[in-house]
């Protein structure tokens, strides 16, 4: 992790831009539904981390909200619910596998209760519990943050089920009151634990296409969709690995999802790079090699505008239009009054990656190219669109069936986030 202060307020200014370009975009667009979606708290995010035996885990929502924590056993579980809520994160099973937790679960038990499960590799026991307030005003999220330390499996079946958080004020100075189950064999006193990390940088990763529609498809009957979907996931799992960064999909199964649900989910888990991952095929088999695109009102050349008009049909394969409300005009308005240094920081991504690339895969002509993708719109996460190589060049499509060589590629990518982490726009 980068330094604490300089990440801060890279943080903050990231958060001022997105609250500057959200309250346009509502504004504009999705007064109605936001004002419908107020109601409930939002559950931003989730991670677990680890220190020494003690399990972390922080949940970050949008409003207050009351907790009830329990355990069940055979399977070994903790149990989190809350009133109802809305959930940001694009899927409902995040596999975990360390610190005790096999996965987190969520989701709707009942009309009026959200839950949240872990299921557990181990016995562990509620230590303490605390609700934390916003720590600023430029980070409008509560925290609830879970502190786990491994018990006997007699003391987990026979300790007390429930237990609820205590909230703090926003200026309180002592530390939260633990919750302690009844036979914990640990001290008395709580087990130290540093103060909370800021979270991993978030990165959204968008497999193109899907369902029924493949993409690209090679002569061979190979499928974009397939492709892109299977390295989406070894570039999580890279990702994850790194201790770096965390991840959300915008798919992580062959299903279709619509261009502009797609930046919306990346908006709403509050993404800060966005990454849509593709592979093309033209009719010239000749051509070869990784590109990136990144957004502008213009295509920079023909074949740019060909691809961005193919990928922007994309929501209409399955005989829906689901570009209906997305305003072109109004989106041209967003872009020029908020988006401009989102573009910028674009750009300079893709040049940080392109290099990256090059070492490890060869490139086209010109390989940062520019283009009107729709998925490439969010007003506030710097996005580029990665072309993979060519299904139609036979040396690409052997590159892109091996492992090593998408795994050299993953590799490459999380070089060029790590500068544009390092080196804020």
């Amino acid at each position: 992790m980068r330094d604490w202060d300089s990440g801060n307020a890279r943080f903050d200014r990231v958060m001022w831009h997105r609250r500057v370009a959200a309250t346009a975009l509502v504004s504009l667009i999705m007064a109605a539904a936001a004002a419908g979606a107020a109601a409930a708290p939002t559950v931003k995010s989730a991670w677990i981390d680890q220190q020494n035996d003690m399990t972390r885990l922080v949940l970050e929502i949008t409003e207050s909200a009351s907790f009830e924590i329990f355990t069940l056993a055979d399977p070994d579980r903790v149990v989190i619910d809350m009133p109802a809520a809305h959930w940001a994160l694009a899927e409902r099973t995040l596999p975990i596998g360390r610190a005790g937790v096999k996965q987190l679960r969520f989701g709707h038990f009942t009309t009026e209760i959200s839950r949240i499960v872990l299921d557990l590799s181990r016995p562990l026991a509620l230590h303490q519990a605390r609700l934390l307030p916003p720590s600023r005003a430029s980070v409008a999220t509560h925290r609830l943050v879970l502190d786990f330390v491994p018990v006997s499996s007699a003391t987990f079946r026979t300790s007390p089920k429930r237990a609820e958080p205590a909230a703090e004020a926003a200026t309180a100075a002592r530390p939260a009151r633990p919750i302690r189950e009844a036979r914990l064999t640990e001290p008395a006193e709580p087990v130290p634990m540093p103060p909370l990390k800021p979270p991993r940088h978030l990165i959204a990763l968008d497999a193109g296409h899907g369902g029924r529609d493949p993409g690209a498809i090679s002569a061979s009957g190979v499928k974009e969709k397939d492709i892109v979907l299977t390295f989406a996931r070894e570039l999580r799992e890279a990702m994850l690995d790194s201790g770096r960064y965390r991840v959300v999909m915008t798919r992580s199964s062959d299903h279709k999802v619509g261009l502009h649900r797609r930046v919306e989910i990346a908006r709403e888990a509050g993404a800060e790079l966005f990454l849509s991952i593709h592979v093309d095929r033209l009719e010239d088999g000749s051509l070869s090699g990784a590109s990136v695109y990144t957004l502008s009102d213009e295509s920079s050349d023909v074949e740019t505008a060909a691809l961005a008009a193919r990928e922007n049909k994309a929501d209409i394969v399955a005989d829906v239009d689901l570009s209906e409300g997305y305003d072109e005009e109004v989106a041209k308005v967003l872009i020029s009054l908020v988006q401009q240094n989102t573009m910028n920081c674009s750009a300079a991504f893709a040049a940080m990656l392109l290099p990256e690339l090059g070492r490890v895969a060869p490139l086209i002509n010109r390989a940062h190219r520019f283009g009107d993708f729709r998925v490439l719109k969010a007003p506030d996460i710097p996005s580029v669109l990665i072309e993979l190589g060519f299904l139609s060049n036979d040396q690409d499509a052997e590159r892109l069936r091996s492992k090593s060589h998408r795994a050299a590629l993953a590799g490459a990518i999380i070089e060029a986030a790590d500068r544009h982490f390092g080196e804020p726009c």
